[in-house]
């Protein structure tokens, strides 16, 4: 055994341990916040401590006796979390009166909307980060946690989640739990699949087949227990492992019933997932962009938190870069907002060439100790090419060119907040496309909404996820031509 301290937010713990255990693996098990991108592989080094015995990784370094360990205070507790949304469908009410709580799962973060049934007037709103980023901050590492034996601890933290968002959210509105009447819930495949504690394993390997994801209702006790809500619950049906229920939600929240020009719904995340759809036909791809988007990969990238630099604008007559963060916080690193802009600027200006590539051996320095690098570049250049091509594909199979495109709806927190401009220079968005973006914002919360309010609502949902066209972009004969075609700018 040996004894380590752990200093954290002003306070000290001590701790009795193995001498087997990485301290990512103490922390972790005393319910310490670590940052796991790469799931403990050593790569992406976010989880760097200060010890005693200088600054480590702390899921490669073991404990010894005596060690000091000095832990960053927490802000993930304060991460700007996007609860709102646009929807182009209007709300219907006929599943009753009462109350109702429409719930989104997503891979970093939960939101919660309390409506009335009666009416479809939001009553109240909470938000929180998933518990489970404790365990690996992406889709693809949750399920390789899951096959090795996490999928009951992942299940067992989100049915907590809920619980505490449900409670916090009644408390918030001073209602009692009677007067819930319904429950909805989103999310993608993987979440909702450690949500019903369903096994993970044929998620991750070809030919990557869910084991369920058809509509489930049944009693919300049934999933989470007795004692919180004796309430209807209706999780939504996903289309396949790779485009969820999140993305059905988000069809039925953007596609206007009588419109009859094709619309493009982009998912902007780890997987960017993607639709294309018209009144009688939907087609849907995903693609691997990498956690670009999220900051994932980026040096000194960061989730949205107070000093995150969201915003970035080039002065080419100081050739300074100017700059805001979240909430007018002290720099601290960039999220993907202002990933994407710091490249639009280095590409508008001609501080990078047409292949990404910038002279600035040690990374272009945006802030006081804050620099992007040549990787963090290419880290951008293999995400919007991977959406890029899926946009070309989805389009090419639907038989349609830009011009035909009525609206393209950008969603998800990302999205809510990317600079278009930012996107068109780039490339991500095809620059003929940019005047038709509108972002919707969390559409997976608003299509929960809708099936909460409307049996109608229900039944295109389960529609949608029926009659969804997949196209798999990994065996598209035309895809890496066109990956490699959109990785220049």
């Amino acid at each position: 055994m040996s004894k380590i301290r752990i200093h954290h937010n002003g306070q000290s713990h001590t701790i009795l341990t193995g001498l087997d255990m990485t301290i990512m693996s103490v922390l972790l098990s005393r319910g310490f916040r670590v940052p796991t991108p790469c799931a403990g592989n050593g790569t992406c080094g976010k989880c760097a401590v200060n010890t005693s015995q200088g600054i480590v990784l702390a899921c490669q370094t073991h404990v010894t006796d005596g060690m000091e360990v000095y832990l960053q205070n927490s802000s993930e507790g304060a991460m700007v979390i996007n609860d709102a949304y646009e929807t182009v469908r209007p709300f219907v009410c006929d599943r009753g009166n009462g109350y109702g709580i429409a719930i989104d799962i997503g891979t970093t973060t939960l939101a919660f909307e309390l409506v009335d049934m009666a009416t479809g007037n939001r009553v109240s709103t909470y938000s929180s980060v998933n518990s489970q980023r404790k365990l690996g901050a992406d889709v693809i590492t949750r399920i390789k946690l899951a096959t090795q034996g996490a999928g009951a601890k992942m299940h067992a933290y989100i049915l907590e989640d809920i619980r505490h968002g449900v409670t916090q959210i009644l408390k918030k509105s001073a209602m009692q739990a009677d007067v819930i009447g319904f429950v909805t819930i989103a999310g993608n495949t993987t979440m909702l699949h450690l949500l019903q504690n369903l096994p993970c394993g044929t998620l991750g390997v070809y030919p990557f087949t869910p084991v369920d994801i058809t509509m489930r209702s049944c009693y919300f006790s049934d999933i989470f227990g007795d004692g919180l809500l004796n309430s209807q619950l209706l999780i939504l049906p996903g289309i396949s492992t790779f485009i969820g229920a999140d993305i059905t939600a988000g069809i039925l929240c953007c596609s206007a019933p009588h419109d009859t020009a094709p619309s493009l719904l982009i998912d902007l995340g780890t997987n960017g997932e993607m639709a294309l759809f018209t009144h009688n036909r939907i087609l849907v791809t995903s693609t691997a962009a990498g956690p670009a988007f999220e900051a994932g990969n980026i040096s000194q990238g960061t989730a949205c938190i107070p000093g995150a630099i969201a915003k970035v604008c080039h002065l080419a007559e100081n050739n300074v870069f100017i700059y805001e963060t979240i909430e007018n916080a002290s720099p601290i690193g960039i999220c993907g907002t202002g990933v994407l802009d710091i490249a639009a600027e280095l590409v508008c200006h001609n501080l990078a060439d047409e292949t990404g590539a910038f002279a600035a051996e040690n990374g272009i320095s945006i802030a006081e100790g804050i620099v992007f690098t040549q990787k963090d570049m290419r880290e951008v250049q293999l995400a919007k090419s991977a959406v890029r091509s899926g946009i070309e594909i989805l389009l090419d199979a639907g038989g349609y060119g830009y011009n035909d495109i009525g609206k393209v709806y950008l969603a998800g927190g990302f999205g809510h907040k990317i600079n278009i401009e930012s996107a068109a220079i780039l490339g991500l968005i095809p620059p003929v496309l940019k005047n038709k973006v509108v972002a919707v914002g969390n559409t997976s919360l608003g299509g929960a909404v809708h099936v909460l309010l409307n049996l109608a609502a229900e039944k295109i949902a389960v529609d949608i996820a029926t009659h969804a066209e997949e196209i798999n972009l990994s065996t598209h004969p035309r895809f890496n031509d066109l990956f490699m075609e959109h990785m220049m700018f």
